[in-house]
């Protein structure tokens, strides 16, 4: 006999609150918590300068509903938010949440997503305190403001300047493949298929926090030093950062490393692995400039994340870059809210 699951609207708001605050009232793991769950707001009293983010992952725009665990959908809420953090070299100290759900949706699968948000902010010395619930007609919606602190010079898109060697840290395309693959098979790999690596790299991004870090403690000894993740693409987030520093790029990724499956596969879907590295979102790598004779690979050592230096920044025109992967030149405009 197949056990029922209560719905948000069977449980009740209160029950639900509750079971919330079970996950996320825990020993505060940010410094300088004065008051934390159970007020009107939270209380922090922050040592250095603040770096403030705020961004939404939503069901059918951020994750396919039918395919990821819930797991999965509290990870990335905390994750997108903490990769903005890593591009700012700063140290993670709070997460605030809202929630939007609708109340349809089995209770266990809001509380399994909590609790790994939890988990996730827990593991880069960050707490959950408070945030907003309710039930709305729309898809499931979780809003996380994320509050850093940083001292000295934070990492900044506008520190690029033409001369400057532009690196990539962390691994990019995997998290487009594998949402192209669960799309394409619409179920989850199994442990030992060629595409679960990739699978979990769309479902379980990973924030560089730790390579952010290093390189602000260099750019507060007055290294230039300029930053941006990897979300919406490389060629579109690496244009942004052109943009705001009035510089042009000329970018040469090398091609990846991936099973002859993978290859096989991007034929099979009509694209190459060239234009997913290039264009795909969700990798949560970091873009970062440094003056030329910065060794950027002796910083990040022991952060467990690749490098490798991919260009330089031209004197423009502003905003113009000029991509290959592999000897392939990259097209497209990454990910667009609206198309």
């Amino acid at each position: 006999m197949k056990l029922s699951r209560p719905t948000l609207h069977q449980l009740g708001e209160a029950r639900t609150v509750a079971a919330l605050r079970q996950v996320f009232d825990r020993p505060a793991a940010a410094d300088g918590i004065v008051v934390g769950n159970g007020d009107d707001g939270l209380v922090w009293q922050p040592r250095t300068q603040v770096v403030a983010t705020v961004d939404s992952v939503v069901a059918g725009v951020d994750w396919l509903p039918e395919l990821t665990p819930a797991e999965a959908i509290g990870h990335r809420a905390a994750a997108v938010n903490l990769s903005d953090l890593a591009a700012m070299g700063a140290q993670p100290r709070v997460l605030l949440v809202a929630i939007d759900a609708p109340a349809a949706l089995p209770a266990d699968v809001l509380v399994r997503a909590a609790r790994r948000l939890a988990l996730t902010a827990d593991r880069f010395g960050c707490a959950v305190h408070g945030g907003d619930y309710g039930l709305a007609e729309g898809p499931l919606r979780l809003t996380v403001t994320a509050l850093g602190e940083v001292a000295g010079q934070a990492l900044l898109r506008s520190s690029a300047r033409a001369g400057d060697a532009v690196w990539l840290i962390g691994a990019i395309g995997q998290a487009a493949l594998g949402l192209s693959w669960l799309r394409s098979h619409g179920q989850l790999p199994a442990a030992d298929h060629w595409a679960q690596p990739f699978v979990a790299a769309h479902l379980f991004p990973e924030p560089l926090v730790q390579a952010g870090l290093h390189l602000q403690q260099h750019a507060a000894r007055g290294v230039r030093i300029g930053a941006i993740d990897v979300s919406d693409g490389l060629v579109t987030d690496a244009r942004r950062m052109a943009r705001a520093s009035r510089v042009g790029m000329v970018l040469e990724v090398a091609p990846p490393v991936w099973p002859q499956h993978a290859y096989d596969f991007a034929q099979q879907c009509g694209e190459t692995a060239a234009q997913w590295c290039g264009t795909g979102g969700d990798d949560y790598a970091l873009v970062v400039t440094t003056p030329q004779n910065f060794d950027l690979p002796s910083v990040i050592a022991g952060c467990g994340a690749c490098v490798q230096r991919i260009g330089r920044c031209t004197v423009g025109p502003a905003g113009a870059v000029f991509a290959t992967v592999g000897g392939e030149v990259v097209s497209g405009k990454g990910y667009v809210h609206g198309g």
